[in-house]
């Protein structure tokens, strides 16, 4: 993917809205901030790079995919907002990608960003759930519906992120589908679409979290790791399913 940005929603910190049908999202809908969610800036040794998504885990601990880590060197993660100015950042030098990650198919597409310092957590910062590593099933379900957020581009013309975060509503594909699209590895990536306002993703979010409830708790379920050209609105989002890789993200964080 180039980074989709989530269709998302218009969100105003702490306001319920009814759906917004603006031409600056891709058929998304309006949503309140979710403290788990982040921005993510990822620079290399010449300063240059680009930015994407990632959720917070942990009081030190971001998931993101591991393309927005591999070749780069400081990281700028935003959160406790859904409005871009209103972002508190926190820089670090520190993170790891998976190492069987491979850029030319995504394969093991995900990474873990290691914050300098712990920090508190508040109603607008706190972590999201994860898969338990024992769960009977594998998550998340096919036709499961599950939502993704983030500050990436609105549309494909788009060359800058959004000023509001944005968010998605896709439910789970058929692997069949899934592989129509993408070179992937059953069950490591997962796909998801909306069928239906046909909302995706889009350039600047990619490592944006895939959320679906697990017995009422919203739990992180995916990492958006694939996305066709100029988000492309008819094509499902790839995501790196978090589950295969619960044992690796123990190790590296403890959580």
């Amino acid at each position: 993917m180039k980074g989709f940005a989530l269709l998302a929603v218009l969100c105003i910190l702490g306001a319920q809205a009814v759906p917004d049908r603006s031409s600056r999202i891709i058929n998304g809908h309006s949503a309140p901030h979710q403290p788990y969610n982040a921005y993510v800036l990822y620079l290399n040794n010449a300063n240059a790079g680009f930015f994407g998504g990632g959720s917070l885990i942990s009081d030190r601990h971001v998931v993101t995919s591991a393309q927005n880590i591999q070749g780069f060197v400081r990281w700028d993660v935003g959160l406790g907002s859904n409005i871009f100015t209103q972002l508190t950042t926190i820089s670090s030098n520190q993170a790891i990608a998976h190492p069987n990650f491979a850029a030319a198919t995504r394969a093991n597409d995900i990474g873990i960003i290691t914050l300098p310092a712990s920090i508190v957590f508040t109603s607008t910062v706190s972590p999201i759930a994860l898969p338990a590593a024992n769960y009977p099933v594998t998550l998340p379900l096919e036709n499961e519906q599950g939502n993704v957020v983030g500050f990436g581009f609105t549309t494909g013309a788009s060359t800058t992120r959004a000023d509001f975060a944005h968010r998605a509503f896709q439910r789970v594909t058929i692997n069949t589908r899934c592989q129509q699209f993408f070179q992937i590895t059953i069950p490591n990536h997962f796909c998801a679409e909306d069928s239906i306002d046909r909302s995706n993703v889009c350039n600047g979010d990619i490592g944006a979290g895939f959320v679906t409830n697990i017995r009422g708790i919203p739990t992180l379920t995916g990492v958006a790791s694939l996305i066709t050209h100029s988000c492309d609105s008819q094509s499902p989002t790839g995501f790196t399913r978090v589950m295969t890789y619960r044992a690796w993200i123990q190790q590296v964080t403890q959580v």
